[in-house]
């Protein structure tokens, strides 16, 4: 298995007191993982997951824990909490398609941390990777009524593309070329 590749080790802050990180995720961030998820809405994870999920299933957790880093990777934005230890508060992932320079992303913020530039700054991380891995070009399958999301992929430069006739309309399909 190849390893995490090397991250700046910068600390970016959240409103005066507060700063995160952004790593690769690790195998031994399950127990993070679920906590993130629990600091998600119902609401928050039917836009992620596009369906209503009460906890994540362990096949999921699995996948997401064990990557290549080059072909799959995922990004996680963490604390330091009172303790000393580390909570995630966001994740931005891709997995590559199938002999194809493409991958396709997903993205998740903590209700508690949204709207201070986490999930953006994952996402430009995230784009940065896939470009130093060799990929050409990313999308996403983001529900039509996140418009939250739609907003911040069209201000990294993704272009939506008109849905197709078969294709679901409960859907839009979000693509940057890297």
């Amino acid at each position: 298995m190849a390893r995490a590749a090397a991250y700046p080790d910068k600390m970016n802050p959240i409103g005066n007191s507060v700063g995160y990180d952004i790593r690769p995720i690790q195998p031994d961030d399950r127990d993070r993982m679920i906590g993130l998820f629990n600091h998600l809405s119902p609401h928050s994870r039917y836009l992620r997951f596009a369906h209503a999920v009460s906890q994540l299933p362990d096949d999921f957790l699995e996948d997401i824990l064990h990557l290549d880093y080059k072909n799959e990777l995922a990004l996680v934005a963490v604390i330091q909490t009172k303790n000393l230890s580390e909570e995630i508060i966001g994740i931005a992932r891709y997995v590559s398609l199938p002999s194809e320079h493409t991958c396709e992303f997903s993205l998740s913020v903590s209700d508690d941390y949204t709207h201070q530039g986490i999930g953006t700054h994952l996402m430009q991380s995230l784009i940065r990777s896939a470009k130093e891995n060799g990929l050409k070009k990313m999308l996403g399958y983001v529900l039509h009524s996140n418009t939250k999301m739609l907003q911040l992929v069209v201000d990294l430069g993704f272009e939506i593309q008109q849905p197709k006739l078969e294709a679901s309309p409960d859907f839009k399909t979000v693509s940057i070329l890297l």
